[in-house]
């Protein structure tokens, strides 16, 4: 299974893998001269609760995105495929029996682990099977750390090396604390990691109907759709840390505002009676324009979601209303400036988005308003009322905004 008589193991949870891990493989893989460096995501780890870390097949998938373009490292599944909590002498043992008696073993590991080696299942057998390699990190006692390796080495004749990399001042706590955060975690992990973390919300919290409705739309919106429906909730979480209002909420409201989209016109005329949603003319003309509030009831009425704030935030999405809370501004708004929007005049927007909600929503649908008088079509009553209320509650109000495609919010 492995080649090579020089091997390194970097076992660890990996949650998420970052630069410090890999600087840290290359670094030790150059100057111990090895020939591999194998990673191994840990199952569960028996110092570490699994309720706080990722999927342990998240983990392993990300330190695939992660090395892939490094010949020198290799990924194994050895301990995400065991149940129950793994021990690394198990590991180890598993390994060697793999290997000629000729090749050698260097165990990679942060220096303060080593602090704490003799509370590690069988650490007496486990430290005569490998050379240990001790990474130091910022905040380590190098006294206690001289100590304990010159004690090791004393009672068991074994080599124990150090590898100084400041590097390591990347953690993946911080990582996970700057997701939650909608705080950027470029160039601290792979570009391919970051992008799985963005595509599988990993590291946030969610509404408890989160991955119920998630699944639900992924099997029934088309692809594009759910992308977009994806991409909302994205952004909906980051202006919502943005303006102190709830992230969980508004993330949910972003994922499921376009819940009825797709329905047909001759069903969405339907819900529309049963509803009782009010027949603006530009409903009569386009009855999918109502989407909104009929997602939001069937999702009360089907899913018995009950919280108003977030039905409010997917009921007036697509035309807005009077009264708009903060929750319902930014999905409005979400909705218009997710990162897979490409019409002309959206960037604008995005800046907007992030200087005041009010700005955007009106640039957004002054443009919208010249587009549909253009092509001699009404826009709805809630909306017009919105921005009538939002400009007079703004003092010395005005822009020069570039002609938007009114079909962006339809499409």
């Amino acid at each position: 299974m492995i080649s090579g008589k020089r091997i390194g193991i970097m076992g660890g949870t990996f949650d998420p893998i970052h630069y410090g891990h890999l600087m840290l493989a290359e670094q030790i893989r150059t100057s111990f001269h090895l020939d591999q460096v194998l990673f191994i995501p840990v199952g569960k780890a028996p110092h570490k609760d699994a309720n706080d870390t990722a999927d342990k097949k998240m983990r392993y998938e990300m330190t695939q995105l992660a090395i892939v373009t490094n010949p020198y490292f290799l990924v194994s599944d050895i301990e995400i495929k065991k149940d129950g909590v793994t021990y690394t002498i198990d590991t180890i043992k598993t390994i060697k029996a793999k290997l000629k008696p000729e090749d050698t073993l260097f165990f990679i590991t942060g220096a303060d682990a080593l602090l704490l080696l003799e509370s590690w299942k069988d650490y007496a057998d486990l430290i005569t099977r490998v050379n240990f390699i001790g990474a130091t990190r910022p905040g380590v006692d190098t006294n206690a750390l001289a100590e304990k390796i010159d004690s090791l080495k004393r009672r068991f004749n074994v080599q124990i090396d150090l590898c100084y990399i400041p590097a390591l001042a990347i953690s993946s706590t911080d990582i996970r604390d700057r997701v939650d955060q909608e705080k950027s975690i470029k160039y601290l992990l792979p570009e391919s990691v970051e992008t799985y973390i963005h595509d599988c919300f990993l590291y946030k919290s969610h509404h408890p109907r989160f991955s119920e409705l998630y699944d639900y739309l992924a099997s029934h919106l088309t692809p594009k759709r759910f992308k977009h429906s994806v991409e909302t909730a994205h952004i909906a979480r980051k202006l919502a840390v943005y303006y102190g209002a709830d992230p969980v909420k508004a993330e949910f409201a972003g994922l499921c505002h376009d819940f009825a989209k797709e329905t047909k016109s001759k069903k969405m005329i339907e819900y529309i009676d049963a509803f009782d949603i009010f027949k603006d003319p530009s409903i009569i003309a386009i009855p999918n324009l109502a989407h909104g509030e009929v997602g939001a009831a069937i999702l009360k009425k089907s899913f018995e979601i009950t919280d108003e704030e977030i039905l409010d935030a997917i009921r007036w999405h697509t035309y807005g209303h009077l009264d708009l809370s903060l929750l319902s501004k930014i999905v409005y708004v979400a909705d218009i400036i997710e990162q897979s929007r490409t019409f002309d005049g959206v960037d604008v927007i995005r800046k907007l988005a992030f200087q005041s909600l009010d700005d955007a929503i009106l640039v957004f649908d002054d443009q919208c308003a010249v587009n549909l008088a253009n092509r001699k079509m009404s826009m709805h009553t809630y909306t017009l009322q919105m921005v009538e209320q939002i400009k007079a509650q703004k003092n010395n109000w005005g822009f020069n905004g570039s002609n938007i495609d009114v079909d962006s919010k339809n499409t």
